[in-house]
Protein backbone atom coordinates (compact mmCIF):
# COMPACT_ATOMS: atom_id res chain seq x y z
CA UNK A 1 0.00 0.00 0.00
CA UNK A 2 2.69 2.32 1.08
CA UNK A 3 4.84 1.31 -2.52
CA UNK A 4 1.44 2.85 -4.45
CA UNK A 5 0.90 6.12 -2.43
CA UNK A 6 4.56 6.46 -3.61
CA UNK A 7 4.36 5.87 -6.82
CA UNK A 8 1.31 7.98 -7.55
CA UNK A 9 2.72 10.61 -5.49
CA UNK A 10 5.42 10.19 -7.57
CA UNK A 11 3.74 10.77 -11.24
CA UNK A 12 1.51 13.06 -9.95
CA UNK A 13 3.16 16.10 -8.35
CA UNK A 14 5.19 16.92 -10.97
CA UNK A 15 1.94 17.20 -12.80
CA UNK A 16 0.29 19.54 -10.75
CA UNK A 17 3.23 21.73 -10.15
CA UNK A 18 3.42 21.77 -13.81
CA UNK A 19 0.18 22.71 -13.86
CA UNK A 20 0.09 25.34 -11.58
CA UNK A 21 3.22 27.31 -12.87
CA UNK A 22 3.01 27.07 -16.68
CA UNK A 23 -0.89 26.53 -17.54
CA UNK A 24 -2.83 29.60 -18.52
CA UNK A 25 -5.85 30.47 -15.86
CA UNK A 26 -8.22 29.18 -18.81
CA UNK A 27 -6.72 25.76 -18.88
CA UNK A 28 -6.37 25.15 -15.29
CA UNK A 29 -9.78 26.14 -14.93
CA UNK A 30 -10.52 22.71 -17.03
CA UNK A 31 -8.43 20.89 -15.48
CA UNK A 32 -9.97 21.97 -12.30
CA UNK A 33 -13.45 21.28 -14.30
CA UNK A 34 -12.35 17.75 -14.13
CA UNK A 35 -11.04 17.43 -10.57
CA UNK A 36 -14.72 18.18 -9.91
CA UNK A 37 -16.61 16.19 -12.18
CA UNK A 38 -14.78 12.99 -10.42
CA UNK A 39 -15.05 14.42 -7.29
CA UNK A 40 -18.70 15.14 -7.70
CA UNK A 41 -19.09 11.41 -9.09
CA UNK A 42 -17.58 9.90 -5.87
CA UNK A 43 -19.91 12.10 -3.96
CA UNK A 44 -23.18 10.31 -4.74
CA UNK A 45 -21.90 7.70 -2.97
CA UNK A 46 -21.67 9.20 -0.23
CA UNK A 47 -24.92 11.47 -0.99
CA UNK A 48 -26.33 7.67 -1.46
CA UNK A 49 -27.68 8.61 -5.35
CA UNK A 50 -28.06 4.72 -6.62
CA UNK A 51 -29.26 5.53 -10.12
CA UNK A 52 -26.55 5.79 -12.82
CA UNK A 53 -28.64 8.43 -14.72
CA UNK A 54 -28.89 10.98 -11.27
CA UNK A 55 -25.18 10.47 -10.77
CA UNK A 56 -24.74 11.19 -14.72
CA UNK A 57 -27.18 14.59 -14.58
CA UNK A 58 -25.82 15.33 -11.26
CA UNK A 59 -22.16 15.58 -12.88
CA UNK A 60 -23.73 17.45 -15.81
CA UNK A 61 -24.98 19.77 -13.31
CA UNK A 62 -21.81 20.63 -11.58
CA UNK A 63 -19.92 21.18 -14.93
CA UNK A 64 -22.90 23.87 -15.57
CA UNK A 65 -21.88 25.26 -12.58
CA UNK A 66 -18.46 25.50 -12.92
CA UNK A 67 -19.28 26.73 -16.44
CA UNK A 68 -21.49 29.88 -14.81
CA UNK A 69 -18.25 30.91 -12.04
CA UNK A 70 -15.92 31.57 -14.75
CA UNK A 71 -18.35 34.40 -15.87
CA UNK A 72 -19.00 35.88 -12.06
CA UNK A 73 -16.69 37.31 -9.94
CA UNK A 74 -14.65 34.14 -7.87
CA UNK A 75 -14.81 36.09 -4.80
CA UNK A 76 -18.45 35.14 -4.33
CA UNK A 77 -18.37 31.46 -4.08
CA UNK A 78 -15.12 31.88 -2.35
CA UNK A 79 -17.40 33.64 0.78
CA UNK A 80 -20.21 31.09 -0.17
CA UNK A 81 -18.18 28.68 0.45
CA UNK A 82 -16.69 29.45 3.91
CA UNK A 83 -20.47 29.72 5.09
CA UNK A 84 -20.94 26.18 3.80
CA UNK A 85 -18.07 25.26 5.71
CA UNK A 86 -19.07 26.89 9.10
CA UNK A 87 -22.48 25.08 8.82
CA UNK A 88 -20.14 21.51 7.75
CA UNK A 89 -17.75 21.93 11.06
CA UNK A 90 -21.06 23.05 13.11
CA UNK A 91 -22.34 19.65 11.82
CA UNK A 92 -19.09 17.85 12.59
CA UNK A 93 -18.98 19.24 16.66
CA UNK A 94 -22.58 18.16 17.04
CA UNK A 95 -21.99 14.73 15.62
CA UNK A 96 -23.96 12.46 15.43
CA UNK A 97 -27.13 14.41 16.94
CA UNK A 98 -26.47 16.92 14.12
CA UNK A 99 -26.08 15.17 11.11
CA UNK A 100 -29.81 13.32 11.74
CA UNK A 101 -31.84 15.94 9.01
CA UNK A 102 -28.36 16.33 6.96
CA UNK A 103 -28.18 12.39 6.83
CA UNK A 104 -32.32 11.71 5.92
CA UNK A 105 -31.86 14.35 3.03
CA UNK A 106 -30.20 13.29 -0.10
CA UNK A 107 -30.89 15.77 -1.84
CA UNK A 108 -29.71 18.53 0.85
CA UNK A 109 -25.82 16.02 1.06
CA UNK A 110 -26.33 16.36 -2.72
CA UNK A 111 -26.63 20.24 -3.41
CA UNK A 112 -24.16 20.96 -0.27
CA UNK A 113 -21.58 18.59 -2.03
CA UNK A 114 -21.98 20.81 -5.34
CA UNK A 115 -21.68 23.95 -4.05
CA UNK A 116 -18.43 22.90 -2.10
CA UNK A 117 -17.15 21.77 -5.14
CA UNK A 118 -17.83 25.09 -6.84
CA UNK A 119 -16.08 27.15 -4.04
CA UNK A 120 -13.47 24.92 -4.30
CA UNK A 121 -12.97 25.66 -7.81
CA UNK A 122 -13.49 29.43 -7.53
CA UNK A 123 -10.99 29.90 -4.61
CA UNK A 124 -8.23 27.78 -6.66
CA UNK A 125 -8.72 30.42 -9.41
CA UNK A 126 -9.09 33.41 -7.25
CA UNK A 127 -5.38 31.60 -6.05
CA UNK A 128 -4.01 31.18 -9.17
CA UNK A 129 -5.30 35.19 -10.59
CA UNK A 130 -3.24 36.30 -7.79
CA UNK A 131 0.24 34.46 -7.98
CA UNK A 132 0.17 30.28 -8.76
CA UNK A 133 3.30 30.72 -6.21
CA UNK A 134 0.29 30.90 -3.40
CA UNK A 135 -1.29 27.76 -4.48
CA UNK A 136 1.99 26.12 -3.89
CA UNK A 137 2.28 27.39 -0.96
CA UNK A 138 -1.36 25.95 0.29
CA UNK A 139 -0.21 22.03 -1.39
CA UNK A 140 2.56 22.70 1.05
CA UNK A 141 0.56 23.23 4.14
CA UNK A 142 -1.72 20.39 3.56
CA UNK A 143 0.86 18.37 2.41
CA UNK A 144 2.62 18.53 5.43
CA UNK A 145 0.21 18.29 8.15
CA UNK A 146 -1.02 15.20 6.62
CA UNK A 147 2.11 13.83 6.66
CA UNK A 148 3.30 15.13 9.96
CA UNK A 149 -0.35 14.27 11.43
CA UNK A 150 0.38 10.59 10.43
CA UNK A 151 4.05 10.00 11.74
CA UNK A 152 3.65 12.55 15.16
CA UNK A 153 0.05 10.83 15.53
CA UNK A 154 2.27 6.86 15.71
CA UNK A 155 5.01 8.29 17.72
CA UNK A 156 2.86 9.63 20.50
CA UNK A 157 -0.97 9.46 19.85
CA UNK A 158 -2.83 8.55 22.36
CA UNK A 159 -6.07 10.71 22.70
CA UNK A 160 -8.56 10.47 19.81
CA UNK A 161 -9.48 13.78 18.52
CA UNK A 162 -12.97 12.74 16.92
CA UNK A 163 -13.07 8.87 18.09
CA UNK A 164 -16.59 8.60 16.37
CA UNK A 165 -15.41 9.41 13.24
CA UNK A 166 -11.91 8.76 12.70
CA UNK A 167 -10.71 7.14 16.01
CA UNK A 168 -7.03 7.08 14.17
CA UNK A 169 -6.81 10.84 14.68
CA UNK A 170 -4.84 12.26 17.46
CA UNK A 171 -5.14 15.31 19.29
CA UNK A 172 -1.15 14.84 20.01
CA UNK A 173 -0.88 14.00 15.78
CA UNK A 174 -2.60 16.97 15.21
CA UNK A 175 -0.88 19.37 17.38
CA UNK A 176 2.73 17.58 15.80
CA UNK A 177 1.74 18.05 12.68
CA UNK A 178 0.62 21.95 13.35
CA UNK A 179 4.62 22.69 15.05
CA UNK A 180 5.93 21.75 12.14
CA UNK A 181 3.86 23.37 9.96
CA UNK A 182 4.47 26.42 11.63
CA UNK A 183 7.94 25.75 12.38
CA UNK A 184 8.37 25.03 8.35
CA UNK A 185 6.09 28.23 7.48
CA UNK A 186 8.42 30.84 8.57
CA UNK A 187 11.51 30.26 5.78
CA UNK A 188 8.72 29.32 3.77
CA UNK A 189 6.42 33.16 4.10
CA UNK A 190 9.69 34.81 3.63
CA UNK A 191 10.51 33.32 0.36
CA UNK A 192 7.21 32.60 -0.86
CA UNK A 193 5.51 36.00 0.72
CA UNK A 194 4.44 37.28 -2.86
CA UNK A 195 3.59 40.98 -1.15
CA UNK A 196 6.52 40.93 1.17
CA UNK A 197 4.36 42.20 3.95
CA UNK A 198 1.98 41.28 7.12
CA UNK A 199 4.30 38.17 7.46
CA UNK A 200 3.18 37.12 11.14
CA UNK A 201 -0.43 37.81 9.31
CA UNK A 202 0.45 35.31 6.77
CA UNK A 203 1.79 33.15 9.83
CA UNK A 204 -1.47 32.71 11.47
CA UNK A 205 -3.58 32.54 8.04
CA UNK A 206 -1.44 29.24 7.82
CA UNK A 207 -2.05 27.79 11.00
CA UNK A 208 -6.00 28.81 10.24
CA UNK A 209 -5.69 26.55 7.70
CA UNK A 210 -3.52 23.69 8.48
CA UNK A 211 -6.85 23.16 11.20
CA UNK A 212 -9.40 23.54 8.85
CA UNK A 213 -7.58 20.64 6.55
CA UNK A 214 -7.75 18.68 8.88
CA UNK A 215 -11.81 19.58 9.76
CA UNK A 216 -12.22 19.09 5.62
CA UNK A 217 -10.91 15.48 6.41
CA UNK A 218 -13.18 14.99 9.43
CA UNK A 219 -16.13 16.03 7.47
CA UNK A 220 -15.58 13.81 4.57
CA UNK A 221 -14.94 11.18 7.16
CA UNK A 222 -18.34 11.57 9.09
CA UNK A 223 -19.91 11.44 5.57
CA UNK A 224 -18.15 8.11 4.59
CA UNK A 225 -18.97 6.75 8.41
CA UNK A 226 -22.86 7.69 7.96
CA UNK A 227 -22.39 4.98 4.79
CA UNK A 228 -20.20 3.07 6.08
CA UNK A 229 -18.26 3.57 3.51
CA UNK A 230 -13.77 2.79 3.19
CA UNK A 231 -12.97 4.76 0.24
CA UNK A 232 -15.09 6.84 -1.65
CA UNK A 233 -13.62 5.43 -4.94
CA UNK A 234 -10.40 3.40 -6.03
CA UNK A 235 -9.20 6.00 -9.04
CA UNK A 236 -5.64 6.56 -7.96
CA UNK A 237 -4.15 3.55 -6.37
CA UNK A 238 -2.66 3.60 -2.71
CA UNK A 239 -5.02 6.53 -2.22
CA UNK A 240 -8.59 5.38 -2.85
CA UNK A 241 -11.04 8.14 -4.98
CA UNK A 242 -10.20 11.56 -5.87
CA UNK A 243 -12.39 12.78 -3.41
CA UNK A 244 -10.12 10.82 -0.34
CA UNK A 245 -7.41 13.32 -1.83
CA UNK A 246 -8.92 16.23 -1.92
CA UNK A 247 -10.89 16.27 1.23
CA UNK A 248 -8.81 18.28 2.88
CA UNK A 249 -8.64 21.00 0.09
CA UNK A 250 -12.05 21.48 -0.37
CA UNK A 251 -12.07 23.11 3.05
CA UNK A 252 -8.59 24.44 2.95
CA UNK A 253 -8.45 26.27 -0.30
CA UNK A 254 -11.79 27.96 1.04
CA UNK A 255 -10.13 29.31 4.30
CA UNK A 256 -6.59 29.98 2.58
CA UNK A 257 -8.52 32.22 -0.70
CA UNK A 258 -10.44 34.06 1.89
CA UNK A 259 -7.49 35.07 4.44
CA UNK A 260 -5.33 35.85 0.99
CA UNK A 261 -8.40 38.56 0.08
CA UNK A 262 -7.92 40.06 3.61
CA UNK A 263 -3.82 39.94 4.13
CA UNK A 264 -3.48 41.38 0.28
Amino acid sequence: MLRQRLLTAAILIPLVLAAIYFLPLFYFFLIGCGIVALAAWEWCLLADFKSTKIKIAYVVLTLLLCAVSWDLPFELFTLGGALLWIAFIIALYRYPKGCVFWQRQPLLRGISGLFAFIAFLASLMLLKEATPILIFLLLAIVWIMDSAAYFAGRLWGKRPLAPQISPKKTIEGLLGALLVVMVLSLPLVLWVNPYKQAPWAWLLLILITAVVSVLGDLVESMAKRIYTVKDSGHLLPGHGGILDRIDSLLAATVCFALGQMLVS
